[in-house]
């Protein structure tokens, strides 16, 4: 009974648990993708793009700001006997102060998120676009989130 209580107790935090990552007071950002997909046709990684603009504007953050922290989509496959195994990456990557004595800037990860999928390669594009619509609508929400 107490490992019942025990385990419904960790699924509970961890499923109501803050994520490490923090969006606050994020107001600017550029976008990029890398793509290592090479059957990815071209106007995929448009849409993602046009996904990922839509996005920010819909949060209310501002786009094409020089020097702002970048949100990217990293894409790698591994192709097996056309079975396509990609890994999606969402990150938000920016110039941070830290706490050391020396107060150094340095490049940082401060949000990251990824799915992995396995798809026929009839079926890679529209597969890659739901696992972007997917982090899209995590990042949106962890952002609303920290808002409040």
């Amino acid at each position: 009974m107490k490992k019942l209580f025990l385990l419904l107790f960790v699924t509970v935090i961890s499923v109501n648990a803050a994520g490490f990552w923090t969006l606050t007071g994020l107001e600017k950002a550029n976008v990029y993708v890398k793509n290592d997909v090479s059957l990815l046709a071209p106007d995929t990684i448009k849409t993602i793009k046009t996904k990922m603009y839509k996005t920010l504007k819909n949060l209310g953050i501002k786009m094409k700001v020089q020097d702002s922290p970048t949100l990217m989509f990293a894409l790698e496959d591994l192709d097996d006997d056309g079975t396509h195994y990609v890994y999606v990456r969402l990150a938000l990557g920016e110039e941070v102060q830290t706490f050391r004595a020396d107060k150094s800037s340095t490049f940082a990860l401060t949000y990251s998120a990824n799915d992995f999928i396995d798809v026929d390669r009839d079926e890679l594009d529209s597969g890659v676009l739901e696992s972007v619509d997917f982090l899209l609508s995590q990042f949106s929400e962890h952002f609303n989130d920290d808002k409040d």
